[in-house]
């Protein structure tokens, strides 16, 4: 049977692979508290963006999200600083598992390789706008990270992902058949677009430990 990405609801993923949310989970805990400092500049510029998206979040499409906020947001993580692996936006993945062949597009991922992307570690997904989604961005995601998981070496089995509605985050660890999401991180709060962006650059010391 075949089934992309865009179809799957969360429940479906859940039931027909085996999957179980559980309501907390110590890596998911030690992902969401990081130690990290923001320095002065950077504290600017994330002032800047939260203002932009204070005015416009109820108006941007799901495009519009991306290169307003979500996408220069990426860039002040700045993800280019390593050699293990990169950013890729837009790519395809696939796998068959048991009976069904799954494949779908990939909004953003952190992964290894240089011109492909071999191991996915963190799945961005879904730049959705506040009003008007009508597709499941968690099944998505989920369904995503699943893929990963099972084209994954075993040293790299569990995967860290977000997805994004409107001004509200919200972060998932995939860790073998359990998985655990975050309570909504609403953007619109100043601190909270400074959680967020500790949040992201925590993945990189995470990563790096599974090299």
């Amino acid at each position: 049977m075949k089934k992309v990405f865009e179809h799957w609801l969360w429940e479906e993923v859940e039931d027909t692979f085996n999957l179980k949310r559980v309501p907390e989970h110590t890596l998911l805990e030690e992902w969401l508290n990081p130690t990290t400092t923001i320095k002065t500049e950077q504290k600017k510029q994330l002032c800047n963006l939260h203002k932009q998206l204070i005015k416009r979040f109820l108006d941007w499409n799901e495009d519009e999200l991306k290169m307003q906020f979500i996408a220069p947001l990426l860039h002040l993580v700045d993800y280019n600083d390593s050699p293990n692996y990169q950013a890729f936006s837009q790519r395809k993945l696939s796998a068959t598992i048991g009976e069904w062949e799954l494949s779908g597009t990939v909004d953003w991922l952190l992964a290894s390789g240089r011109q492909v992307p071999k191991t996915p570690y963190f799945f961005l997904h879904e730049y959705k706008k506040e009003k008007g989604s009508t597709n499941d961005p968690l099944g998505q995601l989920l369904i995503a990270m699943f893929v990963a998981q099972h084209l994954n070496p075993k040293e790299a089995n569990t995967l860290y992902g977000a997805y994004i509605i409107g001004k509200d985050w919200y972060f998932v660890v995939l860790h073998h058949q359990e998985y655990a999401i975050s309570l909504p991180v609403s953007a619109i709060q100043k601190e909270a677009v400074y959680q967020i962006y500790k949040v992201l650059q925590s993945i990189k010391p995470i990563i790096q430990s599974k090299k």
